[in-house]
């Protein structure tokens, strides 16, 4: 090594120094850092399944019979969701079916085994070439349940959006004329964002006009799957992320913000929006189906990814919300029908299992 000299020819010598406590407490004030409340809030997981994705040899997870369709929610609730999301499938043909009457059998062996749990339900019906119906089954619904709990939030489609299964049109009449009668009978508009404009058309159209006015309001993100935000590539799916939810809280302030991620890249959406603080997080086999955006490994169970977010989200500090009567204060829903008791549902479930044992 060589020797370092001063400028007059002397040897320069290092003597050990210590930090000391001034120094030290001037560079490093780390503690005096206030805190940052972004994910100071708790958080509502939702579980969406099965869904519409073929099952069978391509996606075993999908559950077919109605007792297998029970359990993937129950065991999704037990591990940490509080809202369930339902399409049912008709268990002889295995394929999706909008019937409001299967959709409260599964639902019924849910409350059954598990017990309390919030419901948000697309209750609206296509009507052929001309606008959707958002009364008719969500009145169906409350007429089975005796009050709301097969349809405590009725979730809407954009404004503008034309649903494909039937040609039928989402125009502002027939969206005002459900949010309208929903108020009267206790239902909860839950709002789907597909794009970046559909919040600010609902709140054109719907919030400033007063029509709900039931608060907060629920402003779902919709990314990654069909006719949704793209978020198929990065870091612009981080920055279409933060994007959209800045704008709903500039624009629709006080919103409870929700972040339904699908596709490839669900999981680093999911997390991400623990990390902006959204109030909830929905995941689960109707919209995701590879368990990492980097690996071709197909998730096994509904439930296990429910619990990688809750214990994702308990990681990072955010408290996990189970109990359906915190959950329903913080989103604004009242329940209004009476649930069975353990009891009661286990033995009401008892024989409508052996009724779909026929259909297996």
């Amino acid at each position: 090594m060589r020797n370092r000299k001063t400028t007059g020819g002397e040897k320069l010598r290092h003597t050990p120094f210590a930090m000391t406590k001034a120094v030290v407490s001037d560079m490093f004030p780390v503690d005096m850092e206030p805190r940052i409340p972004t994910m100071d809030k708790p958080l509502i997981i939702e579980s969406a399944c099965p869904g519409f994705q073929v099952g069978g040899a391509r996606f075993p997870a999908v559950p077919i019979s109605i007792k297998d369709q029970i359990k993937a929610q129950v065991d999704s609730l037990k591990a940490g969701a509080v809202i369930a999301h339902v399409h049912p499938r008709d268990p002889k043909t295995g394929e999706a079916k909008m019937d409001h009457r299967l959709l409260a059998e599964v639902l019924d062996g849910i409350f059954s085994d598990f017990g309390d749990c919030i419901v948000f339900t697309q209750s609206w019906y296509p009507v052929l070439n001309a606008d959707i119906d958002c009364i008719t089954g969500t009145e169906e619904l409350l007429q089975l349940g005796g009050g709301n709990k097969y349809v405590q939030g009725s979730l809407l489609v954009p404004i503008g959006f034309q649903a494909r299964a039937q040609s039928s049109h989402v125009s502002a009449r027939a969206t005002i004329e459900g949010i309208e009668w929903f108020e009267a009978h206790g239902v909860k508009p839950v709002y789907q964002l597909f794009d970046t404009y559909s919040h600010l058309a609902f709140k054109r159209y719907v919030f400033d006009r007063g029509i709900d006015r039931s608060k907060p309001h629920i402003m779902n993100l919709q990314l990654g799957k069909h006719d949704a935000t793209t978020i198929n590539h990065d870091p612009w799916s981080y920055l279409q992320l933060i994007t959209s939810v800045s704008m709903i809280r500039e624009n629709v302030p006080g919103s409870v913000i929700g972040i339904y991620p699908g596709g490839r890249n669900w999981l680093p959406m999911a997390v991400m929006g623990i990390l902006l603080g959204a109030d909830i997080v929905r995941v689960g086999i109707e919209d995701c189906y590879w368990m990492y955006p980097h690996k071709d490994e197909i998730i096994k169970k509904n439930s296990d990814v429910v619990k990688m977010t809750a214990d994702i989200a308990r990681m990072l500090g955010r408290r996990v919300v189970t109990d359906a009567g915190e959950a329903r204060k913080i989103l604004g829903i009242k329940l209004t029908s009476k649930l069975p008791s353990r009891k009661q549902g286990r033995e009401k479930g008892v024989a409508e299992e052996a009724r779909s044992k026929s259909f297996a």
